[in-house]
């Protein structure tokens, strides 16, 4: 079968769905690297041991990776970026949705169309570029094309675990990008924390964009709604909203952009 996923690369970079064993413990090495070496995550021991990121819902999950082509032959020197992408029957083979233990996404099973879990985006600090990062987002919508996907949704991560230090990205979240009605996702648990919010007049539109993390920057650019609460994850030294999108609401002008750049790439 044709992919949309078979174009997207340059002479420097491949954007592809990993194909072996090997790449997926690159990934997780990758992952295991940033999230707990960088940015401070509390890993468990055998994580720690085994110095790669990985849990249950792995063997689920497709593993989107980012390939630097001259970095030779082996997995741990040329997958220098990965997204973790979880369907519905991946979600029903491993019981739930990861996002679960923090949002009440479990509603999505009953959603009327394919629906992916977006997950552990990451990239090697050395390739944290304007290309790159472009090249991620159109392998992320040559999956979609792909396979039909109708809802998205996954965890947008802050660094640190003070909400307070974000109150202008996050009061600018609360004003304009909560989802509600059937889309409307609620955090749980005690850990569930409210948005540190400002008025709406005192809101600095420059300062709130900037505080954004680059994913979620990218998130809202096309659309993205969020949840009506945040969710604390104390072991990841993060804070998480919900993020969520039904792709029948892509603005024409990206769906266009996308379908036209991934055809012709």
């Amino acid at each position: 079968m044709t992919s949309y996923l078979d174009n997207i690369k340059n002479e420097k970079f491949e954007i592809r769905l990993a194909k072996t064993e090997e790449e997926v413990i690159a990934a997780q090495k990758l992952r295991y690297k940033i999230f707990f070496e960088e940015d401070g995550a509390i890993p468990s021991e055998q994580v720690k041991l085994e110095e790669r990121d990985f849990d249950e819902f792995d063997p689920f999950c497709d593993h989107l990776i980012a390939i630097d082509k001259t970095a030779g032959d082996n997995p741990a020197d040329y997958v220098i970026g990965t997204y973790r992408l979880m369907r519905k029957d991946g979600a029903k083979k491993a019981g739930k949705w990861y996002s679960q233990s923090e949002f009440n996404v479990e509603k999505f099973n009953d959603y009327n169309g394919e629906v992916l879990e977006l997950g552990r985006a990451c990239v090697h600090k050395d390739y944290r570029t304007k290309i790159v990062m472009q090249m991620l987002w159109n392998g992320l919508a040559a999956y979609m094309f792909d396979f039909d996907i109708k809802l998205m949704f996954g965890c947008g991560s802050f660094l640190g675990t003070d909400v307070n230090q974000y109150k202008q990205s996050l009061s600018y979240l609360y004003y304009n990008c909560v989802a509600v009605d059937e889309l409307a996702v609620e955090a749980r648990g005690k850990d569930k924390c409210e948005y540190p919010v400002i008025p709406k007049s005192e809101i600095d539109g420059v300062v709130a964009f900037k505080e954004l993390p680059t994913m979620i920057k990218g998130y809202l650019r096309i659309g993205c709604k969020v949840s009506n609460t945040i969710f604390i994850d104390w072991n990841f030294n993060c804070f998480d909203v919900c993020i969520i999108f039904e792709t029948k609401n892509l603005k024409q002008s990206y769906l266009e952009h996308y379908e036209k750049k991934i055809k012709n790439a």
